[in-house]
């Protein structure tokens, strides 16, 4: 077992059946809950009640004015579509599945439903990079959420026969030693794992070791810098999950 109960997702209605799959995967890999939060935008839709706001749809290529009521009706037909698709595909693998939708800002609604402990955040690039071969990249503290973290990197990597490269914090030699350590034991002699020490794991750091490694995704505790650092990771097209 990986420890993690769930794993949590936003979604805003321009999710691709990749992304689907993905999710689903990544559920089945760690044998935890699907739970995604559909989230209206509220700044979406308050924009919409502008009279200066214009849409371009996606089929068509034209401008159009941007309508409250259209708007939401095409938000609550996309949380529709995508009940469906995502239930199917936990049914497929005999997943426990919700879905929720909410109205709110994301990434504020995500980061709340975390602050339970025992929740995995898949937060996905643009390039749904952790369905791709790429090595996996886990941060790893001492926090509880570093070792919920280094648990699920070691599980995906070793289910899907992986390299892992666990990025270790540490000042010296002795708290490198005791880090590898920590590692070797969770490990159980399943597998070999790559380390690369980290005077700390803050945003600089972990961003440049994201662009050298290109990882499939990287493995982060869910403290409030890491939070910063995932929105910046998505950037450099990494998918991202922060362990609580």
């Amino acid at each position: 077992m990986s420890g993690i109960e769930r794993i949590l997702l936003a979604a805003s209605g321009a999710e691709t059946p990749q992304w689907v799959e993905t999710a689903a995967e990544l559920a089945r890999a760690l044998e935890a809950e699907l739970t995604a939060l559909f989230v209206e935008d509220v700044d979406l839709l308050r924009a919409s009640r502008l009279p200066s706001s214009w849409e371009i749809g996606r089929l068509t290529a034209q401008s159009r004015p941007l309508q409250p009521e259209r708007t939401q009706r095409s938000l609550q037909a996309a949380a529709r579509r995508l009940e469906q698709a995502l239930r199917e595909a936990a049914r497929a693998r005999s997943l426990r599945f919700s879905f929720s939708v909410l109205q709110g800002r994301p990434w504020e609604l995500l980061l709340a439903y975390a602050a339970a402990p025992n929740r995995l955040i898949y937060l996905p690039s643009r390039r749904l990079t952790l369905a791709s071969p790429r090595p996996l990249v886990v941060a790893f503290d001492d926090s509880m959420a570093g070792v919920a973290g280094l648990t699920v990197g070691l599980r995906l990597a070793h289910s899907a026969r992986r390299t892992c490269v666990v990025l270790v914090a540490a000042q010296d030699a002795q708290a490198l030693h005791e880090r590898m350590r920590q590692v070797e034991w969770a490990m159980h002699g399943r597998q070999t794992v790559l380390f690369e020490r980290l005077a700390a794991l803050d945003a600089e750091r972990l961003a440049a070791a994201a662009r050298r490694l290109m990882p499939a995704a990287l493995i982060l505790p869910a403290a409030a810098e890491m939070q910063r650092l995932a929105q910046r990771c998505l950037g450099l097209g990494c998918d991202v999950l922060l362990a609580t």
